[in-house]
């Protein structure tokens, strides 16, 4: 990167980015400011510590580079503009506090530079006084005052051996050679060399013994008063060298002369001023340049970026409420289905009861018997038919019905929706053939505890009506005419995009009986012939449909454009009905 680069990126902006010449200069002045401040600083940093002594030149220039560094980076986030249109109150006001903080600190450690004699020469009278009242000086001079002491007492140790030498002399001299000028009350006035003499003599000895070892103490105390002499000024020479000359002890010092002073307040005012606006020298510059191309492209970015990951979040957002829905509806629909199921048990089980409760009113339990296997009557049905082709009658083989189970009508069947209906061979036979084929149709019956098996026929029905309620006789009404069932089924998908699909099949029954019952209940007398059509196709094998009072017989003239029934067509075959082969 070129220089030029490099103070355009300090500015705030980009070389390859910035292409019109005017806004090149803004960026470039900028940088240049970016790069006065942090030199200033660096400056500073190495000024301060050496004036105040004691920093080794490498550890000041280790101080000196992080500083440099740390204003660079202030005056490149003042000279850099945030992306956008909105205001940055919060960052810029922060950004401000920082470099005015700066500002003040660089200032001040220029002060103590800038003062740097008025502070040493207070410095020193400070160290002066705090002399005496240093700890090592202290000592010494405590350990001077012993020795003076001392000195002093071996003086006076001496004063007194020379006054007892003096005496002893004279009593001595008295004792020896008795003269007028003596004490008389020391001397006893004998002259010669008496025991008196003697003691004289060693009193003076002993006197002059003391005397010489006073004298040595006071060479001795001498001695040790003029090193103690000497310990105190190096203590104070110490003293006055150790005191405290420090950047910190400086600023305290240049403190209280700026506050004794107006001058040298006036000066320090000065210089913090000057430090804070080259600390916002960058962002002066910026607000000087205005919104350049650069600006405007990157606030473009920043628009554009923001409403793209507004965009996704809305989207994000919408489809999470949109899984919770579909999951609230999955959770509604099992429900439902769950109480839908209970409900119908619950209707299941109510039924049966209540059929119960009128089966065993009375005493009368209610039973209906078989009918015959349809094996049974399938050789007589093909018989007749038989019978029916040669006399040319068209005819066609009836469809077997599986054998049911007359205690439970209600049982489901499987269904093959959309095949033909098939014809039964007895539908389009002449009436007497039909009727002869109903006279051998297996029947069954209803068993009652004392009487036993009564057929299923009109006559029973009659003589048992009269002897129970209504409710019974409708009932064995029914049993003489078995109920007509009509089933339908409907096949409901329901086909949800969430890879859940469930299948109901729904299947409807409606009964009703054939005749009106007297004192019971009335049907419609045009669904007679229907529901006795129904009854038999569902209780007998071959059934005959007896004349139809409303002439719906199949004359002659039709019955001869039918074709003779052949195997493969419509067959009746055992089992669930399905459509044919190859379909």
């Amino acid at each position: 990167m070129t220089v030029t680069g490099t103070l355009t990126w300090l500015g705030g902006g980009r070389s390859t980015d910035v292409h019109e010449g005017h806004e090149r200069s803004g960026y470039l002045v900028t940088g240049l400011a970016v790069v006065l401040f942090a030199l200033v600083s660096a400056v500073v940093v190495i000024a301060a510590p050496a004036a105040s002594g004691g920093w080794h030149a490498a550890v000041i220039t280790l101080v000196a580079v992080p500083a440099a560094l740390i204003a660079a980076t202030i005056g490149r986030a003042l000279a850099t503009r945030k992306p956008g249109r909105l205001p940055d109150r919060l960052g810029l006001t922060a950004r401000i506090a920082v470099a005015v903080l700066a500002g003040v600190l660089l200032a001040e450690l220029a002060a103590t530079a800038l003062f740097g004699g008025t502070v040493d020469r207070l410095l020193d009278d400070k160290a002066q006084r705090g002399v005496a009242t240093g700890a090592g000086v202290l000592a010494a001079v405590t350990e001077l005052e012993a020795a003076r002491t001392e000195r002093d007492t071996a003086a006076r140790a001496v004063d007194t051996a020379q006054a007892d030498i003096d005496n002893a002399l004279v009593i001595a001299r008295c004792e020896f050679n008795p003269t007028p000028e003596c004490p008389q009350t020391r001397i006893t006035g004998v002259p010669g060399r008496g025991p008196e003499a003697q003691t004289a003599n060693a009193m003076l000895d002993d006197a002059r013994a003391r005397h010489t070892a006073a004298q040595e103490r006071v060479t001795r105390a001498d001695l040790r008063v003029a090193a103690d002499e000497q310990a105190v000024s190096a203590a104070r020479t110490a003293a006055f060298a150790d005191a405290d000359r420090g950047i910190g002890a400086r600023w305290l010092v240049m403190h209280e002369e700026s506050a004794r002073s107006a001058g040298v307040l006036l000066l320090r005012l000065l210089t913090i001023a000057a430090f804070v606006l080259l600390a916002l020298l960058p962002l002066i510059l910026r607000w000087w340049r205005g919104e350049t191309s650069l600006d405007r492209h990157a606030a473009y970015r920043a628009v554009k970026e923001q409403a793209e990951l507004d965009a996704d979040t809305a989207v994000v957002r919408k489809r999470a409420e949109v899984r919770v829905e579909s999951e609230a509806l999955r959770a509604e629909r099992e429900l439902e289905a769950t109480r839908l199921a209970v409900e119908a048990d619950a209707a299941i089980d109510r039924e049966r009861q209540r059929t119960r409760i009128i089966a065993a009113i009375g005493g009368i339990e209610l039973g209906v018997t078989e009918p015959r296997r349809l094996a049974e009557g399938r050789a007589a049905t093909a018989q007749r038919a038989a019978d029916t082709a040669q006399r040319g009658a068209t005819a066609q083989r009836g469809a077997e019905l599986p054998a049911a189970d007359r205690k439970d009508s209600t049982v489901p069947e499987p269904s093959a929706p959309n095949l033909p209906a098939a014809v039964a061979p007895a539908a389009i036979a002449p009436a007497e053939s039909r009727r002869q084929l109903a006279e051998t149709e297996p029947k069954g019956g209803i068993e009652l505890p004392i009487i036993g098996q009564v057929p299923f026929s009109d006559t029973a029905a009659r003589w048992i009506r009269p002897l129970v309620p209504t409710f019974v006789a409708n009932a064995i009404d029914t049993a003489t005419h078995p109920l007509r069932t009509a089933r339908q089924a409907f096949e409901e998908v329901e086909e949800i995009t969430f890879t859940l699909r469930r299948t109901r099949k729904v299947t409807i029954e409606t009964q009703d009986s054939p005749h009106a019952h007297p004192g019971g209940y009335q049907l419609a007398p045009e669904a007679w012939h229907a529901n006795r059509v129904a009854a038999t196709v569902v209780d007998s094998v071959g059934y005959d449909v007896a004349a139809d009072p409303r002439g719906t017989e199949v004359d002659a003239a039709r019955k001869a454009g039918l074709a003779a029934g052949r195997a493969e067509e419509l067959a009746a075959r055992r089992g669930p009905r399905e459509l044919p082969p190859g379909h």
